[in-house]
């Protein structure tokens, strides 16, 4: 199977694990958007489903206190914190909340 078709859809297969995860009534923009769909890569779309990040989003919670409480609690590996996990987590609380005019979630069409 050719390369770029794999990663576009294992990429289609992450975007999808958030779309689904989340509830109609959360409005996210382009940068929580991919914020989130790079945290459900790392961490597959099952434990995102599940996750308290995504109950507090579906439960009206503000998505940048969301985001910048639960990003962080997904730092271990093998039990032990990781430090490329606690890098690959505060860059994406810093991508999350990076100001945009793009809407990304809900998807309109």
């Amino acid at each position: 199977m050719n390369p770029i078709l794999i990663w576009f859809l294992l990429k289609k297969a992450y975007q999808n694990g958030v779309i689904s995860a989340l509830d109609s009534s959360v409005t996210l923009n382009d940068n929580q958007y991919g914020a989130l769909v790079s945290w459900c890569y790392n961490v597959g779309t099952g434990a995102v489903a599940n996750s308290t990040l995504v109950s507090r989003l579906n439960a009206g919670e503000d998505p940048d206190t969301v985001a910048e409480e639960e990003l962080p609690k997904w730092k271990y590996s093998n039990g032990e914190v990781s430090a490329g996990l606690l890098r690959r987590r505060e860059a994406e609380v810093e991508l999350f909340l990076t100001g945009s005019e793009e809407g990304a979630v809900p998807v309109c069409c």
